[in-house]
This record gives structure tokens, sequence and C-alpha cells, in this order.
């Protein structure tokens, strides 16, 4: 369950070849680089290179050429292919103004299109006449409004027209809700005329605008509605067109693109880099397997490599690169809650999933709910691309397994058989098994801690803490000790070697740093204590250690708890769902079902969550690593990463 071992690359060779570096080293590897004008202090005053970005521009000439395309930037590979900066530049010059060729035409008939729509919206409300709405609108003789009225009220407001002098109406246009017309009225007249015809129903609007304005509006709105077609099909066409060159050329540009983008950003590490005079250098962790592989690729540069394993100066600077595996990735979120392992730490994941899997089938113990569970969590990770959902996917397995030992289908317990919890002595056997099972995750993290402080050098950690050698020794023998008197009879806990070997054990805790002290056995720098000082803090360190025994390991019986929890919310539902004819509601039991499941796997996965970061990983993992990020390039966005 350890992470991966890092080493830290130092390489130097002539300054004329470090782009090649980069790009060899850095970006076609796993490489975390590190700042070496400031790593490398040993070497004299180092200066970080220019970092001049002359692949910038005709990048984000390809990026936005894709834009216009509607090609989604992504990676093709480019090795083979032989680009330059000036044979890209050229052909995305010349790709962009086949693309603006196209567009514009594009954009200007849907333009004329547009246009067209608008002056038939204008034209409409005249749709009725048969006159050339530019002599209308000029005429001079009489006073010209334009109105609208309801349909309803057209033929009344006609009649007022007729029996005014001097006025004169004429429909111009209609919709499915009015009808609009033309007013003409003689001079002298039109006020009063206006103010008759306004009590009838008209309603006087402005004049539309003038401009386009021209011709029978009939034979006009024909024209503008054909030339508008003609437009929007010469506009489809030609987007057909720029699709089109989109797919003929997105696989080169995107090649071209990717080519770009890689060369960009290998501009962009310079800044990683160290020069000094003719001599460049670059440094930073990569993985102890990929060693032989990167000094054959210096030694192919003329570059010189040394590595350097990580040193107890190093600690909390090293950053941990997490092993693979497909278990230990679903439950991966959860480790990243509590953080990052420092280097040297046990990787707590795959741990993480298989305790955490266990206490969920202990509290969550249902054939029929633990399948329900699998179901709803493959749904939500597999359609859905939720991780929680791979989490319930992989607690449902052993929620239906303990299901199985618990006999327990949809919380019925009489149609197998097996261990029920709430029948006999089986409330206190749950209760001390489960914390039976807390003892034992909590030694088996001892453990861990004991192998992370070896791995450290930490030999107070290792030896003579809690959750060292003596802590593990000290828990496991009072426990044994325990169960033996009390469960079989064997009287371990009369002896007196047994009372002074646990005594002994605590004192090696009481004066764990005295010992380290005595031995020679500290590593890296500490400040300086006296005796006294040292032995007032083991003490409370011990007072410490044997209160969070006691409660981490009565903490467990809550999982005893939830299990009993489960069996009485089951009872109560069927209780609830039984009929007076002697059957059940099958509406009842669904629901209670489902209540009880959301209800219950809520409160289980953030109990046995708690109990993973607070009795378990506190034992052996601090969370205060670096991740591993090695220099990438991000082919998804044309932005500089």
């Amino acid at each position: 369950m350890a992470t991966e071992k890092l080493t830290r690359a130092v390489v130097s060779g002539p300054i004329t070849v470090m782009d090649d570096a980069i790009r060899a080293l850095m970006l076609d590897r796993e490489f975390q680089p590190l700042q070496a004008s400031t790593t490398l202090g040993g070497r004299g005053e180092l200066q970080v290179p220019e970092c001049d970005d002359v692949y910038r521009p005709v990048l984000d000439s390809a990026t936005a050429l894709l834009g216009k395309l509607g090609i989604q930037p992504e990676f093709r590979e480019f090795k083979n292919a032989g680009y330059t900066l000036e044979d890209c530049q050229k052909a995305i010059s010349e790709y962009a103004g086949e693309c603006s060729r196209l567009a514009t035409k594009c954009s200007s008939a849907l333009s004329l299109a547009e246009d067209d729509e608008e002056l038939i919206s204008r034209l409409e409300p005249f749709s009725l006449l048969e006159v050339d709405l530019e002599e209308l609108l000029d005429m001079k003789s009489m006073r010209l409004h334009f109105g609208s009225t309801e349909l309803e009220y057209w033929d009344g407001l006609r009649a007022t027209a007729e029996t005014e002098p001097g006025a004169f109406i004429f429909r111009s246009g209609f919709t499915s809700e009015k009808i609009y017309c033309i007013l003409l009225t003689l001079p002298g007249t039109s006020v009063l005329a206006e103010e008759h015809l306004c009590s009838a129903g008209l309603v006087l609007e402005d004049m539309p605008n003038a401009a386009g304005l021209k011709g029978v509006p009939s034979k006009r709105i024909a024209e503008l509605r054909a030339e508008a077609a003609e437009a929007r099909r010469q506009g489809e066409e030609l987007n057909r067109q720029l699709h089109a060159l989109g797919e003929k050329l997105s696989g080169e540009l995107l090649a071209r693109y990717s080519w770009l983008k890689y060369m960009s950003e290998s501009v962009a590490l310079r800044r990683m880099a160290g020069a000094d005079g003719d001599v460049f250098y670059i440094c930073g962790w990569l993985p102890e397997k990929e060693q032989d592989g990167f000094k054959a690729a210096c030694d192919r540069l003329g570059c010189t490599s040394r590595f350097e394993k990580p040193g107890v100066l190093d600690a909390g600077k090293v950053p941990v690169k997490f092993k693979k595996g497909r278990l230990a990735q679903v439950f991966a979120p959860f480790v990243q809650m509590y953080g990052v392992p420092a280097y040297g730490e046990a990787d707590p994941r795959l741990f993480l999933a298989l305790t955490y899997c266990v206490l969920f089938g202990l509290m969550f113990g249902d054939i029929g709910q633990g399948i329900v569970l699998i179901l709803v969590g493959l749904y939500m990770y597999k359609k859905r691309g939720m991780w929680l959902g791979g989490i319930l996917a992989c607690v449902g397995v052993p929620a239906t397994l303990f299901g199985v030992v618990y006999g327990s289908v949809f919380g019925n317990e009489h149609l197998l058989p097996g261990f029920k919890v709430l029948e006999g002595n089986g409330v206190v056997t749950i209760l001390l098994l489960t914390a039976g099972v807390g003892v034992v995750l909590i030694i088996i993290t001892g453990i861990l801690n004991i192998m992370t402080g070896f791995r450290q050098k930490d030999y107070r950690k290792a030896l003579f803490s809690s959750n060292g050698v003596t802590g593990v020794l000290f828990l496991t023998l009072l426990v044994g000790g325990a169960a033996l008197t009390l469960g079989l009879g064997v009287p371990v806990m009369g002896s007196v070697v047994y009372w002074i070997v646990l005594a002994l054990l605590l004192l090696s805790i009481w004066l764990g740093e005295v010992l380290v002290h005595l031995l020679h056995l500290e590593h890296g720098h500490h400040e300086h204590k006296s005796i006294g000082m040292m032995i007032l803090e083991g003490f409370f360190e011990l007072f410490e250690s044997v209160l969070s025994w006691m409660s981490n390991c009565l903490s467990f019986m809550r999982v005893g708890a939830y299990s009993i929890i489960h069996a009485i919310m089951m009872m109560i539902v069927y209780s609830l769902s039984e009929q007076a004819d002697g059957g059940y509601s099958i509406i009842g039991l669904v629901v209670g079902n489902a209540i009880v499941m959301f209800i219950e796997a809520a409160l289980v996965c953030i109990q046995s969550l708690r109990l993973e970061f607070y009795e378990l990983f506190s034992r052996f993992y601090t969370g205060r690593g670096i991740p591993f990020e090695p220099a990438t390039v991000d082919y998804g966005t044309g932005k500089a990463a």
C-alpha cells in the first residue's frame, strides 16, 4: 500500500540543447520540475533563461480558427509530421483566409435575409394597398394618418368614417387580432375627424420608418420574400461549405495546433530552468523506476544527469505519486478530503476501501437493500459519472454479504437463517464483536505507522509511541489477556509477569523521547530539550495515549449500535405495514424500505467516514503531503498553462 518511490534528477548540458532537453525530459516523461535557479543553491548564481514565446501568436491564430470552424481543441499526433513554425504560420494563414472568405459570404447572405425580413415586417401593414407606397407617403394635398383597430370595431369605424365629411379610411393590412388602416383627411377637418374616429375604435400609430417603403406592397413583399429565401439558401450552402472545410482540415489543423501547443508549453517551461553562461540546469522529481530511461534520454542529448534519493531534510517537500489500483481509485475522493499522504507514508486508499466496506457491511447488512445499493451506485457511476456512485456500488457488495450473515432480506429476518441481532444475546454479541473489530483495525494502523516511521527514519514514532512497537504490543497484550481470561478462562491476567511487561511497555512510551536521545536515534534537526522536559512531555503523551485507546476502541461499538438500529427500524416498518388479515401492505413495505435505506445509507456513510478519519487515519497518516504533478500540456484549451 505504499506510494511510488521518487528520485530527484539534476540535469546539466550545453544551452544550445536546452529546449530539446525540456521537451524530451519534462514534457515527454513523468517529471515534476523544480525551480532550478533557487533549488540548486551550491552552483553559483543561476539566471532564468529568456521565455520569449514565438509560438504563441501562431497558436492563438490556430485556436481562433478552430473556434470559427466549430472544432473542439484536442490532441492529435504530430511527432513525425516535421512541422516548423514558418510552415505552420503559412498553412494556418491560408486556412484562415479560406475560412474567412466563406464566413464573410455566409454572414453577408444571412444579413441580407434579415434585412429583407425586417423590411417585410414594415410592409405587411400595407399589404392590401394597390398603390405605390412612395407616392402615397409623399402626398401633400391631404393629411395621411396610420392606425389600427380591433376586428370587432372595423365595421363601425368604417361607418363612422363615411359620415365624416373630408375623411376617408382604407384597410391596408391585417393580422389575426387587428386591422391596419390608412386615414386621409382634408385640411381643416382632420382634428374633429380624428377625434370622432378614435372614439369609434381607431388607434392612431406612428408612421413606420419610410426607408425602403416603395412600390406596390404586395408585389414588393413577394420580391423580398423570394430574395430572403434565396439569401438564406446561399447562407446555408456557404455554412455547409464551411462545415465541410472544417471536417477536411480537422485532422491536420489539430495536429498543427497540438504541435504549436507543445512547443509553446516547452518555451514556458524555460522559467523552471537555470542558466550559467553556456550551461543550463534543470531539476525535478520523477518515479524511481523511470530513472534508467531518463538517463538514456539525457545521454542522447549530450547532457549529464545525477540522481538523488530523498533525504531527511526533504521531509515535507517530496511530492507523492499514487500507485494505480481500481478499488483504491474508487475511494480516492474520500482520501483527498483528508489530504495527500506525506512522502514515505502508507497509501491509505486500499486500507480505507477495505475497512470502509467492512464497517459499512456490519452496519447495513441486508441482502435486498444491498443489491439495490449496487444497482443505484452503478447507475450513478456509469450513467451520471458521479464518483459517489462507485463507492455506493462497492459498499453494496459487503452490505449484501453481511445480509447473508444476518439472514435479512429487505428487513425480513424470517426467510433465511443467520445471526439475529435482536434475538437472545445478539445485542451484546454484536457490540463486543464490533469493539473487537475496532481493536484489530487500530493494531493494523499501528503496524502501518511503524512501517512509516522506519521508512522515514523517525525511530521515536516507530518504536516508542502509542502507535509504535510499544503501543501496539501493549494494546495487543492487554486485549488478548482480557479475552483469554474472561472468554476462555485462561488466567493470563493473574500473572505478575504479564503486568510487569505491560508496565514496562507503558514506561517505554512515557520515556520514549529520552530513550531515543540516549540511544542516539534522532533524525534531522531537533529542538534541544532537558531530560526533565522530555519526561514531563512523555507523561502527558502517555496519558493522552491511554485515553485514546479507550475512547477509540469504545467508539467502534457504534458500529454494532447501528446494526441494532437497522434491525429495529425494519421491525417498525413491518409493524406499520401489517394488515388486519395478517398480510403486509406492499406499498407500506416499499415506502418504508426506501425511507430506511435513504436515511441509514446516509448515516452509515458518514459514520464510517468519521471512524476512518478520527479513529484510524490519525494514527498513521498526516495528510500533509504534496501531490505529484508532472509537467503536462493541456490540449483541451488554447490558453497558456
